[in-house]
């Protein structure tokens, strides 16, 4: 007999990978088969990045393909398929369905500008925050429509349906139209207590309230495959559309593998660092505001109260501009360095707005320096050293944070995504925040979205067993934390430091 099997479309913002899942034996485990992985980044246009749909579109197919040949090779039966991706991003279709423009990079300078107006129109940040609860960042859905409209008014006239990209891709997929609540959820347009559209903060910006349609729960089954989908690719046509937590954070925090009685909290690592706890009701006190923290919508109706933090966006950019450069810059080679420079030369804060923009992070990180009289680096090792260490500093302050929120203490913290391939920052971070940390899995974001579909088609019954079935499926790491000490100085700094 067949295995049921899973294809994972994961989508992040520099790459995307098709991976299937199988899952077999007794007690269930799964099984992960990566078929097809490619990068992909914004074009610039005139009027701002713009991301390749069509480009991305051929990879999804390709995927597609291989994880069909994939399963008929190994006696899987591929029984669904289902979409993840970075947050925030949308587009418009008209009533036919047409795709009316590219979607715009959240990373767009124009989101700032637009950003400023609206808070200024709603009264400030304060009463935003009380209204949809998450994190104040320009490149939120809410900024990136107000600049959009206010640069082409005529491009909402013409449209019938706004659509996150998960959703464009599961509507091109399956030929049914969608908006899966947490991939909604990172809009800054639903009401915090409900998890729905605010249609009166809609109203307020001046877009029309009927382009947004009512949301969906991850595990629904939107359809079969379009037959001309089935037969381009080789695919059954009874393969369903599950709908994932189709915003990639909603995925992986899905595949976080605590079991146990144990409090929890979990680190998302990649691109982004998404630091949080999953929680039954929002948080959207004065603390959680200050902090700041934002209520996301995950799996089952739960909320993901967490910070987004700068990430590996540091290391990647640093990467860029030495490989510009010629020089040597593998992910490794850079770890490398890191570990012989000297500890605590130069912090940063990296939620900073400068180290958020792309290009020359070498010389954001000088100003820095400057500025708050510290050690300029001087070598590769000292730049990716000071990226790791203000990463860890920063995860520590914010558990801190994250507690004082809660009023409660953290027993462990799981860190989950591509991140922890890089050992240093796991145990850097263990140290800082002087917690067990266990690592694992890797490609998390494609186990909660493979996960959330075996859940939809009633291979497991809910997010318990989901979790369940990811701990024994793949090895795990704990790092214990050690010479926790040393860090009091450094910990110290970088408080100075962000409060300045």
């Amino acid at each position: 007999m067949s295995s049921p099997a899973h294809l994972a479309i994961d989508l992040g913002a520099s790459s995307g990978r098709a991976i299937v899942g199988v899952l077999a034996g007794s007690p269930l485990k799964l099984q992960l088969e990566e078929v097809h992985r490619f990068e992909h980044s914004p074009c610039p246009t005139p009027t701002g990045p713009v991301w390749n749909l069509t480009g991305i579109w051929q990879h999804i197919l390709t995927g597609l393909r291989a994880g069909a040949a994939w399963c008929k090779e190994n006696d899987a039966e591929l029984q669904s398929v289902g979409v993840d991706t970075w947050g925030v991003d949308w587009t418009l279709l008209g009533a036919s369905g047409e795709l009316l423009a590219l979607p715009h990079c959240y990373r767009d300078p124009a989101n700032d500008a637009a950003c400023e107006r609206v808070l200024e129109e709603l009264g400030g940040f304060e009463p935003l925050y009380e209204r949809t609860g998450i994190q104040l960042m320009p490149l939120n859905t809410i900024f990136q429509l107000a600049a959009r409209h206010a640069a082409e008014p005529r491009l909402f006239d013409a449209a019938s349906r706004l659509v996150f990209l998960p959703d464009l891709f599961h509507y091109w997929l399956s030929g049914e139209l969608s908006c899966e609540r947490t991939i909604a959820s990172t809009s800054s347009l639903l009401a915090v207590e409900s998890g729905e559209w605010d249609t009166s903060l809609i109203e307020q910006l001046g877009l029309p309230s009927e382009l947004f349609a009512p949301l969906i729960e991850p595990g629904t089954k939107l359809g079969t495959l379009r037959a001309e989908i089935a037969k381009e690719t080789g695919t059954a046509a009874n393969v369903q559309v599950v709908l994932p937590a189709s915003h990639d954070t909603g995925s992986a925090i899905a595949a976080v593998p605590a079991v146990g009685d144990a409090s929890w909290g979990y680190l998302s690592s990649g691109t982004w660092s998404l630091l949080g706890v999953e929680r039954d009701t929002p948080v959207y006190s004065t603390a959680a505001r200050e902090a700041p923290f934002t209520n996301e919508r995950g799996a089952q109706r739960t909320i993901r109260l967490l910070k987004n933090i700068a990430g590996l966006w540091l290391i990647q950019e640093l990467k860029r501009d030495l490989e510009k450069e010629g020089q040597q810059a593998s992910f490794a080679h850079l770890v490398k360095e890191a570990e012989a420079a000297e500890p605590g030369r130069t912090i940063i804060n990296p939620d900073r707005a400068e180290f958020a923009a792309p290009g020359d992070m070498r010389a954001k990180i000088r100003q820095f320096a400057l500025e708050t009289k510290q050690e300029v680096p001087e070598t590769t090792g000292q730049y990716a050293r000071c990226c790791l260490e203000s990463l860890a500093l920063c995860y520590g302050r914010t558990i801190g944070q994250l507690e004082g929120v809660l009023g409660e203490s953290l027993d462990v913290l799981h860190i989950v995504g591509g991140g922890i391939q890089n050992t240093l920052l796991n145990r850097m971070a263990a140290e800082v925040v002087s917690k067990p940390v266990v690592t694992g899995p890797v490609e998390a974001t494609a186990v909660g979205n493979l996960m959330v579909q075996a859940m939809g088609c009633g291979e497991v019954g809910n997010l318990s067993e989901v979790r369940q079935t990811v701990a024994r499926s793949f090895d795990l790491e704990t790092i214990e934390p050690t010479q926790t000490a040393r860090w009091e100085p450094f910990r110290d700094r970088f408080v100075e430091l962000v409060s300045a």
